[in-house]
């Protein structure tokens, strides 16, 4: 496996439920690691943690979550959201694993990808042997609605989330895919500063053209990002921002299900980041009231995207985790 050569890793394809998910697996262990992804990334955000998993001795599952790459993107319309809903999107990585036949894992995620870990111990407990989240916090399901409307009012580094919402961004993402991934994949010390994710520009006025010209970062080489832009121009962006319009249907989901303020009792990780704008680590102060055997590392010196651009510091947090889930006699 070589983090710059995509189709060095082992890549595997299953239909879900009428969907054709597309995964990475490598390794034949019989424990179990599975990597989820966030936006806009892809299995490909893990490539770095992928061969150093493996190398440990883990058999690790990375899929692609439906809407992104080479994963199918059907088209989801607004009244019918609840498609696109976290527990959809998690029945589809269980189908992968019922595939191939994993009865249980240690679920890790990064972003979104951070969000679904979350919700899988709750929709599929069986399934789930611990979580770790990277940058993203466990936030229990409330007993009142959850509306991005009133989240933006609180949080206005989420007004991004209303623009992602709108015809409008995705017409400009798709119009404009080289450039907006160009201003995301940056190191903390070098963000881009675009309209998109202003915490006081109108809707209508937010446009990824806002930093037209910007050069890539050192983050990320020509080879990655040519990556990433090829498999965002198979399906476009409609699909992966159509997550940003379930935080109503999955409150609901939740609620009706019985999660309101649901611990999680299994082994849990929470590694924060000194430099995420849209996830800072003082989300996660609340955290130990609902997750009672939870590790917390943080690594100071990076932003969002700290699989990659710290991944000397935030690997070893990953095997000393997993080590206490699936060694636990061994320390």
């Amino acid at each position: 496996m070589d983090p710059l050569v995509p189709s060095s890793f082992n890549h595997k394809f299953v239909v879900v439920n009428g969907n054709r998910i597309h995964y990475v697996d490598e390794g034949n262990s019989n424990n179990v690691v599975v990597c989820v992804h966030g936006f806009p990334d892809l299995w490909y955000g893990w490539r770095y943690q992928i061969p150093y998993l493996v190398s440990l001795g883990y058999r690790v599952i990375v899929p692609d979550v439906r809407g992104y790459g080479q994963t199918d993107s059907p088209k989801v319309e607004n009244k019918d959201i609840q498609k696109a809903s976290t527990k959809s999107l998690l029945g589809d990585i269980i189908g992968v694993l019922d595939h191939e036949k994993i009865n249980r894992a240690v679920w890790l995620g990064h972003d979104w990808g951070g969000s679904l870990v979350w919700r899988a111990a709750l929709w599929f407990p069986s399934y789930v042997i611990a979580v770790g989240a990277v940058c993203t916090p466990y936030s229990p399901t409330p007993s009142d609605p959850v509306r991005l409307s009133d989240i933006v009012v609180k949080h206005k580094n989420w007004l991004y989330q209303a623009w992602f919402r709108t015809r409008k961004a995705i017409d400009d993402l798709n119009s404009n895919t080289e450039l907006f991934l160009t201003s995301v994949f940056r190191p903390y010390t070098d963000m881009s500063r675009s309209s998109v994710f202003s915490t006081t520009a109108p809707l209508n006025e937010r446009t990824i053209t806002s930093v037209k010209g910007i050069k890539r970062s050192s983050l990320i080489s020509q080879a990655e990002l040519d990556y990433y832009v090829s498999e965002y121009k198979r399906h476009g962006f409609e699909g992966p921002l159509n997550q940003y319009k379930t935080h109503e249907v999955n409150w609901q989901e939740e609620y009706d299900a019985g999660f309101v303020n649901k611990v999680i009792t299994i082994p849990t990780l929470m590694v924060t980041v000194g430099n995420d704008p849209a996830l800072p680590a003082s989300f996660t102060k609340n955290m130990p009231k609902y997750l009672p055997n939870i590790t917390f590392r943080h690594v100071e010196h990076a932003g969002h995207w700290v699989l990659v651009e710290q991944t000397n510091q935030v690997n070893p947090f990953f095997k000393e985790f997993l080590s206490k889930v699936f060694h636990p006699n061994k320390l």
